[in-house]
């Protein structure tokens, strides 16, 4: 179940967990109608995260390492890599090209670099995909997503 190399998944989602706890606190102060106050949910994910996270630090130590050559991790790594890069530009391009655009892009991006090669599945899944968040986000929860060249086409 547990690989060795799973304690960096842990450690990061401890360090995320207390970020999140510690980001939450001063809204503790805020009055609402909710009884549980407005950091109860995000308390619980951030909780959730360090016990996700502690669990793959304790099972990465009792793994018995493997043995494995620079090839065979380097070819695990590259999906990482791919997926970071990315990210890295989605981010800076989300804004001037906008979200239905470049959403669809990143997620048809990621299941390439998983192994995905079939334009039948991964086309529909990535535009599919985007667009329900895209209708979730933008009509159901009224969130001003980035609409970058398409803004003209969108009323309110």
């Amino acid at each position: 179940m547990f690989k060795r190399d799973d304690w960096m998944f842990g450690i990061l989602a401890v360090v995320v967990g207390a970020v999140a706890l510690a980001a939450v606190a001063p809204l503790a102060s805020v009055k609402t109608m909710d009884p549980a106050g407005p950091t109860a949910f995000p308390k619980i994910i951030a909780w959730m995260m360090i016990a996700i996270g502690a669990l793959h630090i304790v099972g990465a130590l009792l793994v018995k390492p493997e043995k494995d050559d620079g090839k065979k991790k380097a070819k695990k790594q590259l999906p990482v890599i791919l997926i970071c890069a990315a990210s890295i530009l989605y981010y800076f391009l989300l804004l001037p090209v906008g979200y239905p655009i470049m959403t669809p892009l990143l997620i048809a991006a990621i299941m390439l670099s998983v192994g995905e090669r079939r334009p039948g599945k991964l086309i529909p899944m990535a535009v599919g995909c985007a667009a329900v968040l895209f209708i979730a986000f933008y009509y159901g929860l009224g969130v001003s997503l980035p609409l970058g060249v398409l803004e003209p086409l969108f009323y309110r």
